[in-house]
């Protein structure tokens, strides 16, 4: 289990740098059409379709963590009310967790609204306030010292 996990991990941490680059491409596009007062073009579609993508490969690693191979989150499980009282444990246990599935829940309703618009200033808008939405609220659980917990920045 300790590969298992170490694998996991090293995927799931490495993978936030794909999904920020693919939401700043998002935002990018999104901020460049609304200026141009441009076609939502195939550009913007894949650089959703990427964001999107590495969301849903995050959750997926995320959830085996969570519930398979964290040593963090077995831990937190064993007394739940003793880890509640714990700050590094909450933030393992429900800050992290909770915060990223809304992040991914709101980047995904953005993308389906995007599909639904039919005039294409109203799709870069959607893509930029959903995106942005979603990304702030990413950067915010991505533990890099903001909520009292770090991690190293590159797994090796």
């Amino acid at each position: 289990m300790d590969l298992f996990y170490k694998i996991s991990l090293n995927l799931h941490s490495w993978n936030r740098y794909a999904i920020l680059a693919g939401g700043l491409a998002v935002i990018f596009f999104a901020v460049k059409g609304l200026r141009t007062k441009s076609l939502y073009s195939d550009t913007g579609k894949k650089s959703m379709l990427f964001y999107l993508s590495g969301l849903h490969f995050q959750l997926l690693m995320g959830l085996l963590l969570y519930f398979v191979a964290s040593p963090i989150t077995t831990h937190a499980f064993n007394d739940f009310g003793a880890a509640m009282k714990d700050s590094t444990l909450r933030f393992w246990s429900v800050e992290h967790a909770f915060i990223n599935l809304i992040a991914i829940a709101v980047a995904q309703t953005g993308s389906i609204l995007v599909r639904r618009k039919t005039d294409d200033i109203r799709k870069h808008r959607t893509a930029l306030i959903w995106t942005a939405v979603s990304m702030a609220l990413i950067l915010l659980m991505i533990p890099m010292g903001l909520m009292g917990v770090d991690r190293p920045w590159f797994r090796f």
